[in-house]
């Protein structure tokens, strides 16, 4: 397995080869959020489906936002298109398998509405690696985020699969059938990156992270580069 400390550079070589999408996952209402749509909460003056959106499209040809509440997103007209869920009641599997069916490209990062601080440089690394993978999932230890991860058309079938059998639709449980490729981060750290904004106090803390650093989207420090 590539580090992502070694690949870096041979991520934006490999963006300006190939052509991708980004699917950004706009799923349920937050229970544990009054029931609030947590792509609309607002961080620095702006929701966080417009900071997420904001970062992803000097990046990718093609940005689409799932959505099963598209009339909350008339904010986005005319920047992406929006999708609601083909198969509904699946979550955020049923959020990936539509993305893949209606994205243009054979690969796509994909990533959840709640994650206020993406860092184009981590999305790289992580398309980087996407060169005969079917999934491309960044792991810190036993940690892993397959809501800010990369997938590939090759996942459909198997996603069908999940959802005739009736078993476990985790999307982690797809990870098995599929060429699922771990990039390995540096423990011991915090990463803004893949914060998830599941509660007010998660909330809170976003706000902090904001007001403290401002949030430079510089993921790897010179000693960690190596």
């Amino acid at each position: 397995m590539i580090g992502p400390a070694h690949v870096i550079g041979m991520a934006k070589e490999e963006i300006r080869m190939r052509e991708f999408s980004a699917v950004v996952l706009n799923g349920g209402k937050s229970s544990r959020l009054s029931g609030q749509n947590k792509g609309l909460l607002r961080l620095g003056g702006i929701t966080i489906l417009e900071r997420i959106v904001d970062v992803l499209s000097p990046l990718f040809p093609e940005v689409l936002v799932i959505s099963n509440y598209p009339e909350q997103l008339g904010f986005l007209k005319g920047r992406c298109p929006i999708f609601q869920d083909e198969i509904k009641g699946l979550g955020p599997l049923g959020g990936i398998y539509t993305g893949l069916k209606k994205m243009r490209f054979e690969t796509g990062f994909f990533v959840a509405c709640d994650m206020p601080f993406l860092n184009p440089e981590l999305i790289l690394t992580l398309l980087g690696n996407s060169e005969g993978a079917d999934v491309v999932c960044p792991r810190i230890g036993e940690f892993i985020e397959p809501l800010h991860a990369v997938y590939s058309k090759k996942c459909i079938a198997p996603i069908e699969d999940i959802v005739q059998n009736g078993g476990k639709r985790r999307v982690r449980d797809l990870f098995a059938r599929v060429k699922t490729r771990f990039v390995d981060l540096p423990e011991g750290r915090f990463y803004p990156e893949f914060l998830n904004i599941n509660t007010w106090e998660d909330f809170e803390k976003a706000k902090g992270i904001l007001q403290k650093s401002g949030w430079s989207g510089i993921m790897f420090s010179e000693s960690e580069r190596g």
